[in-house]
């Protein structure tokens, strides 16, 4: 039997892999045969996230800020040098999506672009440098529905969303030479704790009417980013896939 969803042999790197969409996609590639290295902050929970995965001595995790933009090279280096070059790359790092407009101040405004857009952006950039990435690699980032649809609470969000989308369209043009991928996937609501976060600081909750097949758990979120890095979704580039349950 053939299984389109195949990642036996390949090197998989997975920002906020300590919880979430992130903790979730390093399961599910363990899964399907990869080797995954994590980032994140939390040690404890990168460790918890190791536990949970097949093969747990194949994989590795690496603590890191993503915020220190600037350290993001030596980490790459570091990684591939101690891993082994890199065939895919999720950035499902992320922090609390809300603050309404009166409360977001300009150090809000600088933390949420550097981990969402910044540290997505310096990451591919330093991938794709020589002996990085394998060609034929697929780089994908975590967006949201909000950078169409945003609710209220979600102005920063959901701009720096959109600036992940906007990203992706003319970086795989540049990449195409090599076959390597660049996509988002855009989610409505899922079943993280960034989501309860939401609904807790003020966040509409009429918003789970609007997505009509209901809240996405974890699994099916990260099968739907699993299907982008396997070779079966390898015509699929510069796009954003979304995953809205009919939102």
């Amino acid at each position: 039997m053939i299984n389109p969803m195949e990642l036996t042999g390949k090197h998989v790197l997975i920002t906020g892999g300590s919880s979430g969409i992130g903790r979730a996609c390093a399961i599910q590639a363990s899964r399907l045969g990869a080797k995954v290295t994590i980032i994140a902050r939390n040690e404890d929970k990168l460790k918890e996230t190791l536990f949970l995965m097949d093969n747990e001595k194949e994989h590795a995790y690496y603590l890191k800020d993503l915020s220190d933009v600037s350290s993001i090279e030596k980490l790459v280096k570091t990684i591939v040098l101690e891993r082994g070059s890199i065939d895919s790359f999720v950035h499902a790092a992320g922090i609390g999506t809300s603050r309404v407009l009166k409360d977001s101040k300009t150090n809000y405004v600088d933390k949420m672009f550097k981990i969402h857009v910044f540290a997505f952006i310096e990451l591919v950039r330093c991938l794709t440098l020589k002996n990085n990435l394998n060609d034929g690699a697929s780089l994908i980032g975590i967006s949201s529905v909000s950078a169409e649809k945003g609710n209220i609470s979600q102005c920063v969000y959901g701009a720096a969303k959109a600036s992940m989308n906007s990203f992706t369209k003319p970086a795989s043009l540049e990449l195409v030479k090599r076959k390597i991928r660049v996509n988002t996937v855009a989610f409505g609501m899922v079943s993280t704790d960034m989501f309860q976060e939401f609904l807790d600081n003020g966040g509409d909750n009429k918003v789970l009417e609007r997505q009509y097949l209901g809240v996405v758990d974890v699994e099916s979120a990260a099968n739907a980013v699993m299907f982008l890095l396997c070779d079966s979704a390898k015509f699929i580039t510069g796009s954003v896939i979304p995953v809205y349950g009919g939102y």
